[in-house]
């Protein structure tokens, strides 16, 4: 019976090591896949399209153009492609530079019935808020001259309360206890 445990035993311990061997395999296959990916990923840019040799680095940020300046370019634009000797030549450049920036990830804005609308949502948020800011401010001061109020009528109490507690001792010094009371004079007089 020894035999066929220590046999068993030896089986079992062959077994977990071909197991640990196969597990080992399989590690070093994904270790090396996660490797190539992450080296092949390392140069891709997602949501960015570079055209051409445009380099981003050595450029500043432009300032962005206000909604009227727009509105005044889309109009020139409109006008510029209704016009019936370049229409068709200004309508085509500006399709691909639009179609370009489009894919570049920036904002074309270049339709004037979508600006003035935006420009108008834009004046009713800028009013609602200014219209909220006034009435906080008008609440601020509201509380101020409460609080201020209260604090008047309390000092002013206080007061009343101190002048009371002054007359009330100057009050009982002036009674003579187990005599007639408040005094008016001597008594023998």
């Amino acid at each position: 019976m020894n035999e066929r445990r220590e046999k068993r035993e030896l089986e079992q311990r062959k077994r977990k090591r071909s197991e640990d061997d196969k597990k080992a395999g399989v590690r070093n296959v994904v270790h090396k896949s996660e490797k190539d990916v992450s080296e092949a990923s390392q140069g891709l840019e997602f949501n960015k399209v570079k055209i051409g040799d445009e380099e981003e680095n050595g450029k500043k940020k432009k300032r962005k153009i206000s909604k009227a300046k727009e509105l005044e370019k889309a109009k020139k634009l409109v006008e510029a492609k209704n016009d019936p000797e370049r229409g068709d030549i200004v309508s085509k450049k500006h399709s691909w530079r639009a179609a370009v920036s489009r894919a570049a990830g920036a904002k074309v804005h270049d339709d004037p019935k979508l600006l003035r609308q935006s420009m108008k949502k834009e004046k009713k948020r800028h009013d609602k808020n200014a219209e909220k800011w006034k009435e906080r401010v008008e609440t601020r001061e509201k509380l101020k001259a409460q609080k201020q109020q209260t604090r008047g009528e309390n000092i002013a109490e206080r007061i009343h309360q101190k002048k009371m507690r002054k007359i009330a001792k100057r009050e009982k010094k002036l009674m003579r206890p187990g005599f007639e009371g408040r005094k008016e004079g001597f008594v023998n007089e």
